[in-house]
């Protein structure tokens, strides 16, 4: 059994705040993988269900991942209440065991580099075993050159209290989440892996997967430097 790594020590609920617009960015997704009503796809890691709802709603057949059994309740609790058919999986992204199961797999919301980087290649190698020949694979994460030319420090929401550093030799930042609540206070340490557009495309081809598009954002912007994420789309060959 694999060891605990430092972001599933996370207070769940830390996870949940600040979410965006939910069928916005599901519509962009089922366009940018080219799904159709009835077509299948995986969302890894899913969180409490958020895009798979809508997605769901728009007649794809959505299986969800994630190490979170928490999340995955209040997930399968949403289908229930929209009479949605879905599947909620606990389970480990590196070690995705499904193959040529989908026509498309995404990785959404930031949540790709929290490991080693042997690890994260497994992760996207893993998501194009999932797909079948032809099938698209979807990986967002934050713009590395944005986030480094407005690099902060330190900043507060509420109880939580965030403060950054940048590891150059390591290509990370690093994280200190402060949660002071009830009287308690507890502090989290966290790394993610900030690729940069050549290094994610390198990825890419490593597993086999071959580019088609890069966006900015989830309003289909074509990506630019000055874009505030990297959003690649990689097909596998038929």
């Amino acid at each position: 059994m694999r060891r605990k790594d430092a972001f599933q020590e996370f207070d769940s609920e830390l996870w949940l705040q600040g979410a965006e617009d939910a069928g916005t960015q599901a519509a962009f997704l089922k366009k940018v993988l080219g799904l159709r009503k009835g077509q299948t796809v995986l969302d890894a890691p899913c969180g409490d269900g958020r895009i798979a709802v809508p997605l769901a709603e728009a007649g794809l057949l959505v299986m969800g991942i994630d190490h979170n059994p928490y999340f995955l309740d209040r997930a399968r609790a949403r289908f229930e209440e929209g009479e949605l058919e879905g599947e909620f999986l606990v389970g480990d992204i590196r070690e995705i065991s499904l193959i040529g199961s989908f026509h498309a797999a995404f990785n959404w919301g930031g949540s790709f580099g929290y490991f080693s980087d042997e690890e994260n290649l497994e992760t996207l190698r893993r998501l194009a075993r999932a797909v079948r020949p032809g099938g698209r694979v979807l990986v967002d994460q934050p713009n590395r050159e944005y986030v480094l030319r407005h690099f902060v420090k330190e900043r507060r929401h509420g109880p939580l209290t965030v403060v950054n550093r940048w590891n150059a030799r390591r290509e990370r930042v690093e994280s200190r989440w402060t949660l002071r609540r009830r009287g308690s206070k507890h502090t989290y340490l966290m790394a993610i892996r900030l690729y940069t557009p050549v290094q994610m495309r390198r990825l890419f081809k490593q597993v086999g997967l071959k580019v088609e598009a890069a966006y900015g954002s989830p309003d289909g912007k074509k990506f630019r430097r000055t874009s505030h994420r990297l959003i690649l789309v990689g097909r596998k060959a038929r």
